[in-house]
């Protein structure tokens, strides 16, 4: 579960630098990251999906941290479910951006290791699922 609790907090990072990169004005820019790349996106800035980065990427992956970090079980089920978020934002981004860069290859690929080393670890230690109901 150690491999796991580091994954996760990576991915949090992750999320946090795109995050502050999307939000901070000039941040997208300083990395390299244009505007003109959300020619065929529903908004014109980095806001939204910033936003989506701060509260969804590294809302869940620092949650899922901390949930592995105290031992809890849930962690796993959220982190897999973390890992099935970041593979369906990166298509999103391509879709919006009709475009595929190689760092977007990079965290579909990441997500996805996420996503197998979850269920991996699940499935291993037999964890129960979280709320579910037993009839003893």
């Amino acid at each position: 579960m150690k491999q796991l609790l580091i994954f996760d907090f990576a991915m949090a990072i992750f999320g946090a630098v795109g995050a502050v990169a999307a939000l901070v004005p000039g941040g997208a820019k300083s990395m390299g990251v244009s505007t003109d790349l959300l020619v065929h996106a529903p908004f014109d800035t980095f806001l939204i999906p910033g936003i989506f980065l701060l509260l969804v990427i590294f809302g869940g992956n620092f949650i899922s941290g901390v949930l592995l970090s105290k031992k809890r079980n849930i962690g796993a089920y959220l982190s897999a479910f973390m890992g099935f978020i970041t593979k369906i934002w990166i298509i999103a981004q391509w879709l919006l951006m009709a475009a595929v860069f190689p760092i977007q290859l990079i965290f579909m690929l990441i997500s996805l290791l996420q996503f197998i080393l979850s269920v991996w670890l699940i499935q291993k230690h037999k964890l129960p699922f979280p709320f579910a109901a037993y009839q003893h």
